[in-house]
């Protein structure tokens, strides 16, 4: 999981725009992983001010959006009241963030990141190039929106926060030397 192959593999789903899909998937964990697999719990759990995000935090909402994501738009249905428990705090943060400073290896993230991208990715395999286009409802009321955009979103999104994460460590570095 800590290799990045540069290339993108086709021919493995029925269509090639899945197989792109899912190699951007694969390339954005990897890298995400590359960022963070050395990183001791002081730095995971600092933060530069109260109420900043940590990079723990980050880590926990990237797999926390990955389960919401599979859950609302592959499996098509609502988080049970278990599900929303455990996930809540690291979807929201905010007010949850001091909830999220746990502690933990950098083993236990790599754990959950990997468990909750082999279930999208289970989730996924059997899914048709109709299912990813197919318009559904949300995010835009007016014309919804569909399964590859969504996972889309979702790689955006973790770029997005991995950029805070190299923020943080820079941070952090000139803090402790």
């Amino acid at each position: 999981m800590n290799k990045r192959t540069f290339h993108i593999r086709f021919g493995s789903s029925a269509d090639h725009s899945l197989d792109y899909l899912l190699g951007m998937l694969e390339d954005v964990r990897v890298t995400t992983w590359q960022t963070v697999q050395h990183l001791q719990v002081q730095e995971l759990d600092w933060q530069y001010k109260a109420g900043w995000n940590t990079i723990g935090a980050l880590l926990s909402h990237i797999t926390a959006l990955e389960h919401y994501f599979r859950i609302e738009y592959v499996e098509h249905r609502k988080l049970t009241e278990a599900e929303n428990q455990q996930w809540e705090p690291a979807l929201d943060m905010g007010k949850y963030l001091p909830q999220l400073i746990t502690g933990q290896l950098i083993d236990a993230y790599q754990a959950s990141l990997t468990a909750s991208r082999q279930l999208l990715l289970e989730a996924l395999k059997n899914l048709t190039f109709e299912d990813f286009t197919k318009q559904t409802e949300g995010y835009d009321a007016d014309t919804g929106c569909n399964l590859a955009w969504v996972l889309f979103h979702m790689i955006e999104d973790e770029i997005y926060h991995r950029g805070q994460i190299s923020m943080i460590r820079k941070l952090y570095k000139e803090h402790h030397g």
